[in-house]
């Protein structure tokens, strides 16, 4: 059996050496990286021919680039009809988003990288909120943070995180991104609408490195919070409901009922683990989920409300 061909498109991305390592590992899998600094803004940072070079003998493509150049990458791959993973967000606006999301006709499918459909412990949360065993949720409380901005994870190519003309928009929606596509993974025909939310400014910096927003979840309030800045940090979550809780802390998911509790310790969510699923998926091995192009949409939109309304209340 031949190798499987992918193209690594941009080395920006501050998960492309998570992915490159994982297929770099990976014997059944032959990559090409095509490598490009961020945009300069008076040429393109890829080469026509570069990028379709890499696409030539490629079963499927992953874009680790800056957000900006999505929109030079993703119609390369669209044309060359390969199955295409695209780091998140898909674009800065709600509006790019639903111009580069590519016909349901064109080619192979086009997805982005939502890691947290894959964690084990959200797989447990997921199933035990559809046996209904919290009954009514009354309460949903998500986080995720971590302390990439004061520990430099955005210096040298990834720099372009913190600068809004490479699409960067702040941590909220960086990583408040995973939050809301969470909701929509976990009851996709649950209403999701925004009902308050503000940023964490930082003087001299362009773009905003902790957020909160409260949302109304089908009638259940929700409070996301995401941070760069910490103080604590990885992927947290509270769902009460009349019933019981559901507490989660990386890996761990915790269920009280009445007097009884049970925990289950999984892996913590990993962003390659995205990677692992796609290529599965590739394979003819459903692993996943993905999000489909509706989803897409609605995120983007939901975290352009999100930060309309932080504008609004400064």
């Amino acid at each position: 059996m031949r190798p499987l061909h992918v193209a690594l498109l941009g080395t920006s991305h501050v998960h492309f050496r998570d992915y490159h390592d994982l297929l770099a590992r990976d014997p059944r899998v032959s990559a090409v990286v095509l490598p490009a600094a961020p945009d300069t803004g008076d040429r393109p940072a890829f080469g026509a021919a570069s990028v379709r070079e890499a696409l030539r003998c490629a079963d499927a493509a992953v874009i680790t680039s800056t957000t900006a150049q999505h929109a030079q990458l993703l119609p390369h791959t669209v044309r060359a009809g390969v199955p295409t993973l695209v780091e998140k967000p898909l674009a800065a606006t709600a509006g790019q988003t639903a111009r580069l999301l590519p016909p349901p006709t064109a080619g192979g499918p086009t997805t982005t990288a939502m890691f947290l459909r894959c964690a084990p412990g959200l797989r447990r949360v997921r199933e035990l909120l559809r046996q209904d065993v919290l009954g009514p949720l009354t309460a949903v409380r998500l986080g995720f943070a971590h302390t990439g901005l004061t520990d430099g994870v955005f210096t040298g190519e990834a720099a372009w995180m913190l600068d809004p003309a490479h699409g960067a928009a702040g941590a909220l929606s960086d990583l408040g991104i995973h939050l809301i596509d969470l909701l929509l993974w976990l009851a996709p025909r649950r209403p999701l609408d925004v009902l308050d939310a503000q940023l964490r400014h930082r003087p001299g910096l362009p773009v905003e490195p902790a957020g909160t927003a409260l949302l109304r979840w089908g009638g259940v309030p929700v409070t996301l919070h995401a941070s760069w800045i910490g103080p604590r940090t990885g992927f947290t979550a509270h769902f009460a409901g009349r019933h019981g809780t559901v507490q989660v802390a990386g890996g761990s998911v915790t269920l009280r009922t009445g007097r009884t509790g049970t925990t289950w310790r999984h892996e913590p969510p990993q962003a390659r683990a995205v990677l692992t699923a796609f290529l599965r998926q590739l394979g003819g091995r459903p692993a996943w989920q993905p999000p489909d192009h509706a989803d897409i949409r609605r995120t983007a939109s939901l975290l352009e409300e999100i930060a309309g309304v932080a504008r609004h209340r400064r």
